[in-house]
């Protein structure tokens, strides 16, 4: 929920673009992960959350952002979110800084009270930060408060499950 969260607050600034975009470019990494999965050929192996894979993909968004928006400060919003993915992983996981390099990071998903402790308040500040933007229409201010719920329900289930262990 936080990198969503993070597309969201992105909004204030990167208007122009989709929604659908600035979500795509959040989850990328991810995204690469399945698709690679998914289609062999189109996979990157273990480097979708090194800090070079990463950097790759934050390239060939941008790039993508450059030609279908045509504006570069949004290609490098683009970009950016997509770094930001990492960024946001190391803080809550163990990942590998490189192919067979070391592997760093909190690990808060092993600590789920302060993994949900960090990512409550991402997934706030990321919806009041979109909910100022002064293009958002007055009435949709009250589907953000469902949509906080709703990413706040869903980091708690990611963090507590739905039954006790």
């Amino acid at each position: 929920m936080g990198h969503f969260a993070l597309a969201l607050g992105a909004r204030r600034s990167l208007k122009p673009l989709p929604m659908a975009w600035l979500l795509f470019a959040s989850i990328e990494p991810d995204l690469h992960d399945v698709v690679g999965n998914a289609i062999p050929m189109l996979s990157m192996g273990p480097d979708t959350h090194t800090v070079a894979g990463v950097a790759g993909a934050a390239v060939v968004v941008a790039l993508l952002a450059l030609l279908l928006f045509r504006q570069a400060s949004l290609a490098l919003g683009s970009g950016l979110l997509v770094l930001s993915h990492v960024c946001v992983d190391y803080l809550t996981s163990r990942l590998p800084l490189w192919r067979h390099g070391p592997v760093v990071g909190l690990h808060l998903y092993a600590m789920p009270w302060a993994d949900f402790v960090l990512e409550a308040p991402v997934i706030v500040i990321g919806l009041i930060v979109y909910a100022t933007s002064p293009d958002l229409r007055r009435p949709a201010h009250g589907g953000l408060i469902s949509m906080g719920l709703l990413m706040l329900a869903a980091q708690a289930i990611f963090n507590f499950g739905l039954g006790s262990r």
